[in-house]
């Protein structure tokens, strides 16, 4: 049930084609980068989060780890990653990890198999997708209908890349005319743009800068597409919800207080960036950094809204991968969100 896999590719499957020079689908720890954080706590309470993978939209996740964050709240935070929001789910349901950051809506598709969880806290929100080209003939295209005549590349279906252009192209009922999606696997996007197999493609930081880096431009933002999105989030089970509110309530302040480093404090945040991604250049970095703040995708607060995940849930609906459930008052709580010190 890998459905964000295409999305979320890792970097090593990337890294061929795309600028990277080496893998990094797999935490490492970097060397501390540390933000002027409080002082730790003497006594820190271990704990484990599982990833789909070691994911440049997860930045508020690597600022709290490597700027401090979470050990000024007594967690001391180990990361695993797993290669897939189902697997991440596994972790935390079986105990393996006491918190998951993924797909939000694996809760809920979880849940519709006897295994539940809450979702408290958001961590990418909207969808964090660009179109590019790199053909100079193709200008920016400010609605659905300036896709017709071309060849946009995405991720294979049923991934969310695939469904948001399905979406898009699709055109609240007016289909776009002799637009077609091309399909690829992870880090063959950019490749078929150089080969001419496809005119433009739908793509995820880094490798939106990557490629701007190139020589491509973007000419689309979908990411007001389909409303307010539930893209990635911090999962727990049932049982360590009712159990250990006061280590989510920990988790969850050292993740609103990385977002807001993030937009207090951009040097910073480059530096812990390019410690946690050595192999991208300083540059390509700053850019998508940059992009990710100012389009709200990595977002200002973690509070996830019922809006945001309604469209989340709708869109795995249309993939079939929930049938009937899912509901925001049985999945998500932002309690310990609002409790979050300001």
């Amino acid at each position: 049930m890998a459905k964000k896999m295409a999305l979320l590719a890792c970097m090593a499957a990337l890294a061929g084609a795309t600028g990277f020079n080496g893998p990094s689908c797999f935490y490492a720890p970097a060397a501390r980068a540390q933000a002027p954080a409080a002082k730790s706590p003497a006594k820190l309470t271990p704990v484990t989060i599982a990833q789909f993978g070691h994911v440049f939209l997860y930045m508020p996740l690597y600022v709290a780890v490597q700027g401090g964050f979470f050990r000024e709240q007594g967690l001391d935070v180990k990361l695993v990653s797993t290669g897939g929001d189902e697997k991440t789910f596994t972790a935390v349901s079986s105990g393996n990890a006491q918190f998951g950051v993924s797909d939000p809506t694996f809760a809920a598709i979880a849940r519709e198999h006897g295994h539940g969880g809450k979702v408290v806290a958001g961590i990418v929100k909207g969808t964090p997708f660009w179109v590019i080209t790199f053909k100079n003939d193709v200008k920016t295209i400010a609605n659905p209908a300036g896709f017709a005549g071309y060849k946009i590349a995405t991720y294979t279906a049923p991934s969310t890349s695939y469904a948001v252009m399905k979406n898009i192209l699709q055109n609240g009922g007016k289909p776009v005319k002799d637009a077609k999606i091309v399909q690829g696997a992870f880090g063959t996007l950019l490749p078929m743009l150089k080969a001419n197999h496809a005119d433009m493609a739908l793509e995820i930081e880094p490798m939106v800068s990557i490629a701007n880096h190139q020589g491509a431009h973007i000419v689309y933002a979908p990411a007001s597409a389909p409303g307010d999105f539930a893209f990635t989030g911090l999962t727990v089970s049932d049982d360590f919800f009712a159990k250990h509110p006061e280590q989510i309530q920990a988790a969850v302040n050292a993740l609103a207080n990385a977002m807001k480093y993030i937009r207090k404090d951009p040097k910073g945040t480059l530096q812990i960036a390019k410690k946690e991604f050595p192999e991208v250049q300083e540059a390509v970095i700053k850019e998508a950094l940059d992009r990710l703040v100012a389009s709200g995708t990595s977002p200002a607060s973690p509070m996830l809204t019922k809006n945001a995940w309604d469209n989340a849930i709708a869109l795995r609906k249309e993939l079939g991968d929930i049938k009937s459930g899912g509901n925001y008052e049985q999945n998500v709580d932002m309690k310990f969100v609002t409790k979050v010190p300001h």
